[in-house]
């Protein structure tokens, strides 16, 4: 008789966890769910172009004293240009073994190379950066950047990719995608304004195709159940947005910036899938 009544009892408690668990279940896909998409563009506010110092020599000694005259002259040239909102970014100094790319091509195809005496090259990747770029005009700021570039290069730096020297090297940068690589990088460096914008012309966008069903349906559009959003330059990063909608951990980080390598409006496009409770 007892043993009886603890099965009963044990199957009383397993119903009891059970059945809300199913309700919560069959809850989960009632309501109305819809697409709200919206897209702003946007002016890039910041221009970034890379470059790179270094020098060369036998002696490690002599490599440096070569790469310090060169960024000393490179930055001084930069600076000779008395641009406003221009500034110079250094990356910190690396030392390398150089080799001469002719040789290693030689030695990637089997043959003997030539190396001769090793050198060491000392070498730093330098950001020019114009900031406020959106306050300018496009021929305003295209003409700041040609002049950025063309002293540069008078000044001995390596602005951009470097050029394939062999064709070894140039088959190496078409494999990786390269070919047509932009020098000057568009970009829009506060995205969080513009991206609450675009939220709020999608929820409108959400909430009208969400009423307009209802009112088809014959029924009231409730509250909002959950929220789940893709957004960025190309829309694809899938996250929820609000708190209720996480199972723990920290939120998704949000996109830093839009990059761009053309000087024209960066597109943020938003689209947001909805579920609206239909209330009884």
């Amino acid at each position: 008789m007892n043993r009886c009544y603890l099965t009963l009892s044990s199957t009383l408690v397993m119903v009891a966890l059970i059945a809300p668990i199913g309700r919560a279940q069959s809850a989960e896909g009632q309501g109305i769910t819809v697409s709200g998409s919206a897209e702003v563009k946007i002016k890039p506010d910041q221009v970034v172009i890379g470059a790179v110092v270094s020098g060369e020599a036998e002696l490690t000694n002599d490599a440096m004293v070569k790469y310090r005259d060169a960024k000393k002259r490179a930055i001084a040239a930069i600076e000779a240009l008395k641009l406003p909102n221009v500034k110079v970014e250094a990356s910190g100094v690396s030392v390398s073994q150089a080799m001469d790319p002719n040789a290693a091509q030689m030695m990637m195809q089997g043959r003997p190379a030539n190396v001769g005496k090793s050198k060491v090259r000392a070498m730093e990747n330098l950001k020019i950066t114009i900031s406020e770029a959106d306050k300018s005009t496009n021929d305003a700021l295209m003409d700041v950047i040609m002049k950025l570039i063309d002293a540069g290069r008078d000044a001995g730096l390596q602005i951009g990719s470097a050029m394939p020297s062999n064709w070894y090297q140039y088959q190496m940068e078409m494999n990786n995608g390269g070919g047509n690589q932009d020098i000057p990088q568009f970009k829009v460096t506060d995205v969080a304004a513009h991206r609450d914008e675009a939220y709020k012309k999608a929820m409108d966008d959400a909430k009208s195709k969400a009423q307009h069903l209802a009112d088809l349906a014959g029924v009231k559009l409730g509250r909002i159940i959950s929220i789940h959003a893709s957004t960025g330059k190309n829309g694809n990063a899938n996250r929820p947005i609000y708190p209720w909608m996480y199972n723990g951990g920290d939120e998704p980080a949000e996109q830093e910036d839009l990059t761009s390598g053309t000087l024209e409006e960066i597109p943020l496009k938003v689209t947001l899938s909805v579920q609206y409770e239909i209330e009884k």
